[in-house]
Formats: structure tokens, sequence, C-alpha cells
């Protein structure tokens, strides 16, 4: 394993975990209501320090990220393990697995227009614990700095973390280095390894004590986005990450803040930036700054692969996706969610003006998702792992105990601005689930539209059919589509010879021209072709033409046409879709990315033939 990739490793999924000392502990007083008097401070360092062990060392890192999706990670990535049992069994996957999918996925987005929001205003407001007169610059210096961010996603995960990586190490070495040097001052702090100030501060404060666990989740709140980058790097860097250097400055760190505490309760106000000497204020909050930029790069290359995913699942419309690496197959830029988040996270920087705010906002969502997480994992390792059940049952249970508690911990969020995650993970789940019954809708209206292979060959007159070619764009390849309905298109296939594509994309970044289509000479009017392009390559025309051309199949003629659906959605009889539901969908499925654009095929060419879809 090289040490490079460690470290990049660090610069892009450890920045959000890596960041939450700056304002997690003082969260947690302020949600408990109590001073910071030593026995407190014990039972919340406590609380924080097995948090990290049992949601990310124990549920993820040792369990969870070791199931996957050809290297890929997240939610979605379990999603798309059960659909490949549901294909080899012919089942259905259950419709409750996938809407608490999309509910987990939605509710990542949604907090991850915060998680750059609170990161970098709450370093920037560093600047005014060294003077007050920098105060009124907090927000405008925290626009510039996220929207400089958001400049740079186009350059690729891998070219992003090899800058921010140095970067992260210096930070993780310098908030382990001050917080040891406190921890050496008042060694009393260590009590905190032990469970029991936690959970004595639990019961002593009663509902307070349980509230405080909305505090304490924004210890883990980069979690679920450090398991979605997983394919940017593998497994195996971000395990070595984690245990040599972010783990221990994490725990370092906030028993540091605890051990000045016990000596300066006064030190609550900012206990992180409290840590530093008065010389090294000002370097603390360059480096903090900066730190909490990368911060952000976790949940936002966590978005992109999430959104890649989706649309991989259907659950998302056709947009543009561009690879930024040809050895990581995860690394992708969205740049029209790239620009939805950069404005989300504008917005609610000058709204909420204060990291103090946006902490009382922030959590819930992300709380959700890891609960969401736990219920498809259970899935997965019952179902197409085979686990022991008895066993997986145990393991599971552990785990939503503590992610229920999280999720109940955060309730109270809602009215402090936990909403707003929360509203905008209902528009994703709306448009989602409206997307996924449209699609099926619409593939069942194309399935009663096509014929299969066998008919039209006992059908097609003999004879090689030189009067032109028809094209005919298709997700499955067993059959020609429109024949059924379309009476013109029936009677133009006596004359012209059929070719039925189907295009499909390899595992690989890319692949030669010699691997770029396989084609099937089922009769002299009937072929098959099947073509593929690597995950780095953009599908275009051209290609299947020369690779065609070489295996003498020429398609680039002026008398060849490609046909394609277009989608004409009408309203159901009883059972259908609601009609704004419906609207919703006719609106996506308009503005969603058309094949033959892609392709790049030219107009002249193209032939839409309406398909009547009734939901």
């Amino acid at each position: 394993m090289r040490l490079p990739l460690v470290v990049a490793a660090m610069g892009v999924v450890f920045g959000d975990i890596g960041t939450s000392p700056l304002y997690t502990l003082k969260t947690c007083f302020d949600l408990a209501g109590t001073k910071p008097d030593p026995s407190s401070v014990l039972g919340i360092c406590s609380l924080l320090f097995w948090a990290l062990v049992i949601v990310v060392c124990i549920k993820y890192i040792t369990f969870i990220m070791r199931v996957n999706h050809d290297g890929e990670g997240g939610i979605l990535a379990l999603l798309a393990l059960t659909a490949q049992r549901s294909r080899k069994f012919k089942t259905a996957r259950p419709v409750w697995l996938v809407l608490v999918v999309v509910i987990g996925a939605a509710m990542l987005f949604g907090d991850g227009m915060i998680t750059p929001a609170i990161s970098v205003i709450s370093a920037v407001e560093g600047i005014s614990v060294a003077s007050t007169a920098f105060t009124p610059y907090v927000v405008p210096i925290s626009l510039v700095i996220i929207l400089a961010l958001f400049s740079l996603q186009s350059r690729g995960t891998e070219r992003v973390g090899s800058l921010f990586g140095p970067v992260m190490l210096v930070w993780f070495v310098t908030i382990g280095v001050l917080g040891l040097i406190a921890i050496v001052a008042h060694p009393e702090v260590l009590w905190a390894l032990d469970p029991r100030p936690g959970f004595a501060f639990l019961f002593r404060h009663g509902l307070a004590g349980f509230i405080v666990l909305g505090g304490v989740v924004l210890a883990v709140t980069g979690v679920e986005a450090l398991y979605a980058d997983m394919s940017h790097f593998g497994r195996g860097p971000i395990v070595v990450g984690w245990y040599s250097a972010v783990f221990p400055a994490l725990v370092l760190n906030y028993f540091g803040q605890g051990a000045m505490l016990i000596s300066h309760p006064g030190a609550l106000a900012n206990s992180f930036y409290a840590l530093a000497p008065a010389w090294a204020l000002v370097p603390m909050v360059i480096l903090a700054t900066a730190a909490t930029v990368i911060a952000s790069q976790a949940l936002i290359s966590g978005t992109f692969t999430l959104l890649e995913q989706a649309i991989a699942l259907n659950l998302a419309p056709r947009v543009s996706v561009t690879h930024t690496s040809d050895r990581y197959k995860g690394q992708v830029f969205v740049p029209s969610i790239n620009r939805i988040i950069a404005l989300g996270c504008a917005v609610l920087v000058v709204t909420f003006r204060s990291s103090d705010r946006l902490a009382a906002a922030y959590g819930l969502a992300v709380a959700c998702t890891m609960l969401c997480t736990s219920l498809v994992y259970f899935v997965v390792i019952t179902r197409v792992l085979h686990w022991n059940r008895a066993l997986s049952i145990v393991l599971v249970c552990g785990f939503i105990i503590v992610d229920g508690s999280l999720v109940l911990a955060s309730l109270p969020k809602f009215l402090d601005g936990g909403w707003i995650p929360i509203s905008i993970s209902a528009v994703i789940v709306i448009i989602s689930t409206t997307w996924l019954d449209g699609r099926r809708a619409l593939t069942k209206a194309l399935a009663e539209q096509q014929t299969p292979i066998e008919h039209v060959l006992e059908k097609l007159p003999p004879g090689v059919g030189e009067r032109g070619t028809m094209v005919f764009l298709t997700a499955d390849a067993r059959g020609v589509p429109f024949l059924a309905r379309h009476r013109w298109v029936r009677e133009r296939a006596q004359e012209e010879r059929i070719v039925v594509l189907n295009i499909t994309r390899a595992s690989t970044p890319y692949l030669d021209d010699a691997d770029r289509v396989t084609v099937e000479r089922l009769s002299l009017r009937l072929i098959r072709v099947i073509a593929r392009f690597g995950y780095m390559e953009s599908p275009r025309i051209a290609p299947i033409f020369k690779a065609c051309g070489s295996l003498e199949l020429d398609l680039d003629r002026d008398d060849t046409s490609f046909f394609y659906a277009d989608p004409k959605i009408e309203k159901a009889g009883r059972g259908g879709m609601p009609g704004w539901r419906r609207e919703l969908f006719t609106t996506l499925l308009r503005n969603a990315r058309p094949l033959p654009d892609d392709l790049h095929i030219k107009a002249e060419r193209r032939i839409e033939l309406g398909v009547t879809v009734a939901m």
C-alpha cells in the first residue's frame, strides 16, 4: 500500500469527521445545559470516545466497510448488492427496502449542504477570538472560501486529495499534539476512557443527559460520507489512515479540550482554540480554515458518488457525470449537483451566520442515514452474503440501538433548524420515488412494444434488406422494440436490415477497439450489436461505427436511421399516480439527458417513436 494514497485519502474522506472537534464539545455542553464541572467533562468525553469506538471503529471500519459493490461503498451500493440477488433469483426487491435506501441517501444529501457551511464558518470564527474587530467579516470570508472550494471540484478527487492530504496530515498532528499537552497537565481526564463516567452522566442528567447524544452525533457525522467515499481509494488506505493518524488525533484533542475545561471552565466559549498558546492562535485559525475547507470535500465527493450510483439504479434522472480518474471508478464530478450544493451552502451561511446556530440544525439527517444503513446492511449480510442469521440479528440490533438513540436524541434539533436538511431530504425522496415509479411504468410500456428476437426471425422475409438499416436503441437486446404497435415500422422492417443496439458499461476505465462491440448475425436481415464503454469513456456513436466497420458491418451510412422511444405520459385509470406526481415525472423525463444526445447521433438520422405510458 502506497503512503501517498493514504495521505490523499486523509484529504478526501476524513475531512468532515476530522474537524468535528471545532464545535462538538461545546455543542454537547450547550445541549446538556450544564456547567463544565469535572464529572460532566469526564462524562461527555467518555461519550465522545465510545461513540468513535462503537460507530466508526466497530460498526463501519470492522463490519460495514467490508461489504462493497465492485469496490463502491455507501447505502446505494448496498442496494445494488440486493439488486444482484434479485436478478439472480428473479425476485423483486421489497418496496420497504428501496424506500429505506432512498430515505437514507436523501438524508445524506440533505446534511451535505450543512457540512461545508458549519465546517468553514466554525473555523473562520476563530479570527473573532483573536480580535472582535474581525467579527463582521466572518460571514463574507466564509462565503468566499466555500465558493472557492466548489470551484475546485472539477479538478477531480485524486488531484484535490493530493493537494489537501498533506494539509490534513499537518492538521491531525497539530490537534493531537495540542491535546496531548493539555492531557499531560491534567491526566485525570484519561478516566474518560472508562465507559462508566459516560453512563453516569446519562443517568444523572435524565432527559438532558439523553439529549446530549444529539451533540455526540456530531463527532461521527462524517462516517457515512467516509463509507460512500470508499470507492475513491479503497478500504485499505482508509483503515490505515484512521488508525494511524485520525483516530488518535481526535481522541487526544477531545480529551485535551476536556483537560482544559477541568482547569479553566471559562474556556468553554471556544474550548478548541483555548488549547493553542496565544502566539499560535492566528496560525491555528489559518490551519483550521484550511482543514474545514477540506472537511467539506468528504461529503461533496461522497454526494457525487451517491448520485452516480442512484442513476445506475434508476433512482435519479440521467445528468452529466464526469469521471476524473482512470484508476478509481468512483471518482466522479457532477457539475449540476456541484452548483446546487454550493448555492445551498451559501444560503445557509448567510441565514444562520454562526456555527452555534448551524450545530443546532446539524446531525439529525445523517443520524437517520446511519440507521437506514444498518437496516439495509442486515438484508445484505443475511440474504446476499448468507451470514449466520442469529449472529447477524444480535450484531445489527446493537447497531440499531446506538443509531436509534442518536436519532431520538437529535429530534429536538428539528425545530432549531433540523427541518432544513429534513425538508431537502423529503424533496429528494419525492423526486427519487416518483422517478423510480415512472421508469418502471415506462419500462413496462416499452416491453409491451418489444417483439422477441425469435418471433422477428420467423416473420422477416428472406434477403439482405438493401434499402437501408434500422438501428433500434434498446436497454433489452432480447427483442426488437416498436414492431408490435407501430404499423409503419413493421412495414419498413420488411424492406430494411434491422440492428438491435444495446450499450453497456465495463468495469475497466477504457476498452480497446477490438473489445468495443460484439456483433451477432442472427440472419441476413437481423443483427444484434452489444457495444461496451469503459467507465472513463463517454458513450459515443463514432467508436461504435468504427468497431462495427472492422467487423464488416457498415452503419455509418446516410440510409441508416436510429429509432428510440419518445414517451407520452397519460393519466391512467384507477390506481394511477396522483396528478402532481405524474406532472413531476413528466418534467423530470423532459429534462433528463436523452441517450441520442450522449451518443452524438446526427439529428437527421434520428427517429423518435411515440410510446404511450399510462400512470
